[in-house]
């Protein structure tokens, strides 16, 4: 523990000693991560004193080294996340969520580096299976190693561009660090596609399923309308649905909100749009659904925050009311279907306090024989 100014405390422990001993770690009560060169300790300006990284929403009360590049750090806000130290320092994903109301008190990595234990203040110890984070390491890399650092990269379109020339060259500048980076890559992509996830998102420009979560071309199976809708007479999505769950056999599906969703905003309201009106119904049938709970809240801009996340939830639900997924549990299929919200002014993902895995959790009514 050390006190990095009169107002600000960072902790720290063994776990923080990263790069082969030559880098020490160390989260703050600010949300910031100060790095030290090891044995500079002294002066408090750079680069001879801590380097600090301004990047969590909340105060890091816990931290787990991965490996000499890598560490999970765990928060007051409950979320444990996996953060790159060198060469640039950034957020990769999140591993795990105990809640908003139970801040982190604990993380730590099994000697076999396959799981994570954490424990927050519900009072429960947690184990977070993280084994798929070394696994590159280990198996053909050209097989499952998907480049991540390109799709990352931020350009702006140039509205002068008419013949759209500058998209054609980011995609060959993109596409020559790719096969830079894995020169096999998009040959073994061109014969298959074996994703994991199914990713139901809205349509906005602003939440991209691959950058949000920084996974590659091939990763994730990805359906986008207005809001993030799902309804039982939608065939395009239910048609992505079951190409997902019965062709490409993925096991999660996410159904992702996100705050600030113009959408879910115009469904809030009265005024008519046209024939997308048809489509909003569906957001205010959910505001219907949880009108009391709604109203109940006084400020405007945290009621639409809950409806965005009800009407992620409700899709979700609409998800598993499919006989499409209720078929694929009851043959045994390994299956998850999750409601995330993602925000928009922090870039951070989060899990909504829902999720399904069984045919038994689907309320009776909605049950297929």
């Amino acid at each position: 523990m050390c006190l990095m100014d009169e107002n600000m405390m960072a902790t720290g422990d063994d776990e923080g000693v990263v790069k082969n001993g030559t880098q020490v770690v160390a989260g703050s009560q600010s949300g910031a991560l100060y790095l030290w060169q090891w044995g500079e300790w002294k002066t408090k300006t750079p680069p001879s004193g801590p380097d600090r990284w301004v990047g969590h929403p909340s105060s890091v009360d816990s931290q787990c080294k991965l490996d000499e590049e890598t560490i999970c750090t765990g928060g007051s806000d409950g979320i444990l996340r996996l953060v790159t130290i060198v060469p640039k320092r950034r957020f990769e994903g999140v591993l795990g969520d105990h809640g908003e109301d139970f801040p982190v008190e604990r993380v730590r990595m099994t000697a076999q580096q396959d799981f994570l234990g954490s424990c927050g203040h519900d009072l429960q110890l947690r184990f977070w299976d993280v084994g798929f984070l070394f696994e590159q390491e280990t198996i053909d890399q050209t097989e499952n190693r998907s480049p991540v650092s390109a799709t990352a990269t931020v350009n702006k379109f140039n509205p002068l561009d008419v013949n759209l020339d500058g998209l054609l060259d980011n995609n060959r500048r993109w596409a020559a660090a790719v096969e830079q980076e894995d020169p096999d890559f998009f040959k073994h992509i061109a014969v298959k596609q074996e994703p994991k996830i199914l990713w139901i998102g809205c349509s906005d420009s602003r939440a991209p399923a691959n950058q949000i979560v920084q996974l590659g071309p091939g990763e994730i199976f990805e359906h986008r309308n207005i809001a993030n809708v799902v309804n039982h007479s939608d065939l395009n999505c239910l048609s992505v649905l079951q190409y997902a769950v019965e062709v490409l056999k993925v096991e999660h599906i996410i159904v992702c909100g996100h705050y600030n969703c113009g959408g879910v905003t115009a469904a809030y309201g009265h005024h008519q749009y046209g024939l997308i009106d048809n489509w909003l119904r569906n957001i205010k049938d959910v505001y219907r659904l949880h009108r009391k709970e709604l109203e109940e809240i006084k400020d405007e801009t945290l009621r639409l925050r809950q409806l965005i996340e009800f009407n992620a939830i409700s899709s979700a639900e609409n998800v598993c009311h499919s006989t499409i997924v209720q078929n694929a549990w009851s043959k045994g299929q390994k299956l998850t279907v999750h409601a995330w919200a993602y925000d928009l002014e922090s870039g951070i993902a989060k899990k909504l306090n829902w999720c399904r895995s069984h045919i038994q959790d689907v309320n009776n009514i909605y049950m297929a024989a």
